[in-house]
């Protein structure tokens, strides 16, 4: 006798089923909950989902469905009643985690000891980067398969409830699911007008290394558009120009305006806002951090030298002829050297001298790893948030004297501390917002944009870059990227879709502060004490993101 191959494939499945393969019409998870492609706690999700979004971004939900793996799907979803199109879905591509984060740093093996404060223990895979899909059909890869539905922020055009329905069809037949978008009236401000500082550094070669460009090629520039795009909805307002822009040929420094300003101009498109250049000095080429004196990136004299001195001024009359010149004088931010110490703090004021001497209005913006030593000296202060939290004393007393402070993290704090490796919570991404809006502090910088040491699809801790680290020394899960390199370009990440649900936060939680500085203060207080001590409860996360929005929709409803 013959069977149909469309009935050996459901007899297979009702064989699945009935073994104990998992049955559901279909999940639909929240996207700040974690989920892997081998096993998840079904128990917590259902399909259905409700969520609450300001006017301005977009309505996401993950889905999951369990079949066997090479089963092909096709996805459709209707927003109030109308289809949706296909490039509304994307797949979400899982990534390794080698080594769990470490309980002060780096991973677990640097002091050998278990960190308690991850979402799972190493190694595992989880889902991570979002790839859009090319068509409404997708073949299964994992048993747990994960998609994500993003609808953009232009089909909300007003407040209220807005009704999705979700329809996933195999061979085992039509999946169902509703998404209850509900909107209110809060706008969020445009990218040029944010008030929250965001920077993630990237690395233009790695760039180029992913996608086969050549630099400053007409491909180049449409890859770089399509990163500056992707920053841009993250809500990065700040992006660093390429050190090469700054030349030395053993006899003069030049400056070459017209790629800088080619350059500058693809984010300022996309509403960037500020514009760092690169360190002009750093620690010498053995990375010796008891050096007392930091040594010319290009030229490679030291500062102390005259013909440190010399090279300092001629890199900064370069810059200030063409911030002023081009109306950017208000948009540079010069770094000098980074993470300053106490061993080189007095070599970094002297360069700061000097570089105020020449161009008094220049903003210096320096991640610091020292207080004291440099007090006076940087204008926008960038310590990681253990820093700030034990020393808020400190940087407050540098806010009376017109400073600002925003925060960094890199390989540095683990434990319970907000970070944004893949072995945390992506609510620990979204409360970088909360903190700011808690502390009253600028933004947050990170090192690690697309700074792969590896493919990041199969590798996700690497070994510390620097010369000296010892063996044990490896950067945590994702700290090198919140991005991936995609065959048609950059894809976002779920860490990276919370970081910017978070900023929204807090553009959202500043309008409510204006108006009603106790009601912000306590909503926050409810989620956010300190960099520390947060709610990592989703559902409860939502219904006071929910209250603030309702209350801020209210203040301003009839201005």
């Amino acid at each position: 006798m013959k069977i149909s191959i469309r009935l050996y494939t459901a007899l297979i499945l009702l064989f699945l089923f009935q073994a104990g393969y998992p049955q559901s019409k279909l999940w639909l998870v929240d996207p700040l909950e974690p989920i892997y492609p081998d096993t998840n706690t079904f128990q917590n999700y259902g399909d259905k989902y409700t969520a609450a979004f300001p006017l301005g971004t977009e309505a996401e939900v993950n889905v999951m469905v369990a079949l066997p793996v090479g089963t092909t799907v096709s996805l459709s979803a209707r927003l109030d009643g109308k289809e949706l199109p296909p490039d509304s879905w994307a797949v979400l591509l899982d990534v390794p985690v080698e080594q769990n984060t470490g309980l002060d740093s780096r991973t677990e093996q640097y002091i050998n000891k278990i960190n308690p404060y991850v979402i799972r223990r190493a190694p595992f895979r989880v889902y991570e980067a979002i790839e859009p899909l090319e068509g409404a059909e997708f073949q299964t890869q994992h048993p747990y398969q994960a998609f994500r539905l993003q609808v953009p922020a232009e089909r909300f055009p007003a407040a209220g409830k807005h009704r999705i329905e979700i329809s996933v069809h195999s061979e085992a037949g039509q999946q169902e699911g509703a998404f209850t978008a509900q909107y209110f009236d809060c706008q969020l401000p445009e990218l040029a007008e944010s008030h929250f500082f965001y920077t993630n550094w990237f690395n233009l070669k790695v760039m180029e290394v992913q996608h086969q460009v050549e630099r400053w090629s007409p491909a180049w520039f449409d890859v770089l558009d399509q990163y500056a795009r992707l920053m841009a909805h993250g809500r990065q307002n700040s992006i660093t120009i390429p050190g090469e822009l700054l030349k030395w040929d053993g006899k003069q420094f030049s400056l070459e305006e017209e790629k800088m300003l080619q350059f500058i101009n693809v984010f300022r498109k996309y509403g960037f806002r500020y514009f760092e250049s690169p360190h002009l000095l750093y620690r010498g080429d053995g990375d010796d951090w008891s050096s007392p004196e930091l040594v010319v990136y290009l030229t490679k004299n030291g500062y102390f030298s005259e013909e440190g001195k010399k090279d300092i001024a001629e890199i900064i009359q370069l810059i200030k002829d063409f911030t002023e010149k081009n109306g950017l004088t208000d948009n540079w931010l010069q770094h000098i050297a980074d993470e300053p110490t106490a061993n080189n703090a007095e070599c970094y004021k002297a360069v700061v001298q000097q570089v105020k001497s020449i161009y008094p209005e220049i903003t210096i913006m320096e991640a610091t790893n020292d207080r004291d030593g440099l007090a006076g000296a940087i204008d926008l202060w960038c310590p990681l948030i253990n820093d700030f939290q034990e020393n808020e004393a400190f940087f407050r007393g540098r806010e009376t004297q017109g400073e600002k402070v925003l925060v960094y993290t890199c390989l540095i704090p683990g434990g319970p501390w907000l970070n944004r490796t893949l072995d945390m919570e992506h609510l620990r991404q979204v409360y970088f917002g909360w903190g700011a809006a808690r502390y009253h502090t600028s933004g947050y910088l990170h090192w690690g944009l697309n700074q792969y040491h590896a493919d990041p699809f199969e590798q996700s801790v690497v070994h510390h870059p620097s010369p000296v680290a010892t063996p044990n020394n490896f950067l945590p899960a994702g700290d090198t990227h919140i991005v991936y390199p995609g065959k048609n370009g950059p894809l976002s990440s779920l860490r990276f879709e919370a970081h910017r649900i978070g900023i929204e936060d807090y553009e959202i939680l500043r309008r409510l502060k204006e108006e009603k500085p106790k009601v912000q203060s306590r909503l926050v207080k409810k989620l956010f004490r300190s960099y520390t001590d947060y709610e990592l409860s989703v559902k409860k996360y939502r219904r006071i993101r929910k209250k603030v929005m309702r209350k801020v929709e209210s203040l301003f409803k009839f201005r």
